[in-house]
């Protein structure tokens, strides 16, 4: 059964993952390898296989077309690949202007995925670059070159602001909505509760049958107040999610969670390290939540069959990891997914710190801790 909020909008949104996200691993990588093997063909036809230095000219060109496959998931290593080529347009002239769009397109990745003093000594390279091109005296590219890059830069930097600053806008928004709903059920039923205990308190003794009216107010008004509560919860669930508004889960019920997700086609190895101890329950249920969206986000963007969940139980931390040697994360995903997002919230709220990102070979890891006491 699903709910709506009154006077909110019920908007109908097509959920299927980004193209991208749902080709396998060599899938995306042979729709790479195709695009850079046109461009480098297309560049070696039209300009380098003129070039009196034909060696040189095949490498620039091939170092282009790897700058090309690189730029997805590692920008950084592309910049460089297309880098050199411009810096040896000294030589041979083509190679620059060869390498000028994969060189914008891996600044434009780098300013939105890195930090800024990170993006900004890149393209202060990368304009180092341009200025290489006429070192020997000719007139090269300078003056092109450097503006193209700086808005590639520019682009990328205000692209990635616009997008962390709508994820904000839209996630401040949802938390107003949520306190005002929570307000007009609670602040009246607390204050009804209040004023019915103190007036129970009162009479007790002398009047023991409008205390006794006062506890049923007090428990008729808990049992409304409640199912309320219980409402609202439902409405805020994912209309994916079908399961019963029951007790909240906890760690214990992580291997339904994992028959779960093996269903969906993700084969899940669960370790436990450590003495498992019990957890406060606002701990158990974000450990398990956290779980749950990273294990979701795993069937929903990372191509892959498998999975790996860890939680350690410390001494004065509770860790879960989950690992994945997929894809990786897709553009957008990893600032601003939902999942992510609710992740990073669950671990602010008691303290903990997080880490995701692309692991260096391959795939994806959601790591978090979670103190067993809070911070004071």
């Amino acid at each position: 059964m699903t709910g709506r909020l009154p006077g909110s909008t019920v908007l109908t949104m097509d959920n299927r993952a980004p193209l991208v996200t749902r080709l396998g691993p060599g899938q995306v990588l042979a729709v790479e390898s195709g695009l850079a093997a046109a461009y480098g063909g297309a560049a070696w036809v039209l300009f380098t296989h003129k070039s009196p230095h034909p060696v040189l000219a095949l490498l620039g060109t091939a170092l282009v077309a790897v700058a090309i496959v690189l730029t997805r998931r590692h920008p950084l290593w592309a910049f460089v690949s297309a880098w050199v080529p411009l810096v040896l347009m000294p030589i041979e002239t083509s190679l620059g202007f060869v390498a000028v769009i994969p060189l914008c397109f891996a600044l434009f990745r780098v300013a939105g995925g890195f930090g800024r003093l990170s993006s900004v000594a890149v393209l202060v390279v990368a304009e180092l670059g341009a200025v290489v091109t006429a070192l020997p005296g000719k007139p090269g590219a300078v003056v092109p070159f450097a503006m193209m890059f700086a808005a590639a830069w520019v682009i990328g930097h205000v692209v990635a602001q616009q997008r962390r600053h709508s994820q904000e806008l839209v996630l401040q928004q949802e938390r107003m909505r949520i306190a005002r709903e929570l307000h007009d059920i609670v602040a009246h039923s607390m204050s009804v509760i209040t004023v019915q205990a103190g007036y129970g308190h009162l009479v007790i003794d002398e009047q023991p049958a409008e205390a006794r009216a006062a506890l049923a107010a007090i428990e008729l008004t808990g049992r409304q107040t409640l199912a309320e509560l219980r409402q609202l919860l439902g409405v805020l669930r994912s209309e994916h999610d079908g399961a019963a508004l029951g007790p909240a889960p906890g760690l214990d019920q992580l291997d339904q969670l994992i028959e779960h997700t093996g269903r969906a086609g993700v084969e899940v190895r669960l370790t436990v390290k450590g003495q498992p101890v019990d957890l406060p329950a606002g701990v158990e249920l974000s450990a398990y939540r956290i779980v749950q969206e990273a294990l979701t986000n795993v069937v929903k963007h990372a191509a892959t069959g498998t999975a790996e969940a860890l939680v350690d139980y410390r001494q004065a931390e509770l860790a879960v990891t989950v690992v994945d040697r997929g894809v990786g994360c897709p553009d957008g995903v990893l600032g601003n997914g939902h999942g992510l997002v609710g992740i990073r919230e669950r671990v602010a709220l008691y303290g903990g710190s997080l880490r995701a990102g692309p692991l260096p070979d391959r795939g994806f890891e959601v790591s978090a801790r979670l103190p067993l006491r809070r911070p004071v």
